[in-house]
């Protein structure tokens, strides 16, 4: 059986008060979720994204999941692995609660858990 995890990275406000982008929360429940897997082909793919209405791309070049997935693995030296992703946003697209950002944190927590954590 083939490794595999779930991530969940929450939506999250910023620009509180007088805080600008310093002070922020996550909203608990809301979010996007990643379940990621190695796969026997280097490089990574994205095979599923529901919730978003078709208006995210599945190019892993171009998702903001895959782009913070692949510099973590530029980072590690890393061009013999592939994985494979399958995105549920479960947060409006556009409507500024970070949607790409959890993305993007949801697919490095993702990569670093299946490589056994390289970074703390």
């Amino acid at each position: 059986m083939t490794p595999s995890i779930k991530v969940f990275a929450p939506a999250s406000v910023a620009n509180l008060a007088c805080g600008f982008d310093v002070l922020g929360l996550a909203i608990h429940g809301v979010g996007d979720e990643i379940l990621a897997r190695e796969v026997s082909t280097p490089g990574l793919t994205i095979t599923e994204i529901t919730g978003a209405q078709g208006k995210i791309t599945t190019d892993p070049l171009r998702n903001t999941a895959t782009i913070a997935a692949q510099a973590l693995l530029d980072h590690l030296g890393i061009t013999d692995r592939g994985f494979e992703f399958r995105i549920r946003k479960k947060m409006p697209i556009g409507s500024g609660l970070g949607s790409s950002a959890a993305s993007a944190v949801a697919g490095v927590y993702a990569i670093n858990c299946l490589l056994r954590n390289p970074l703390e």
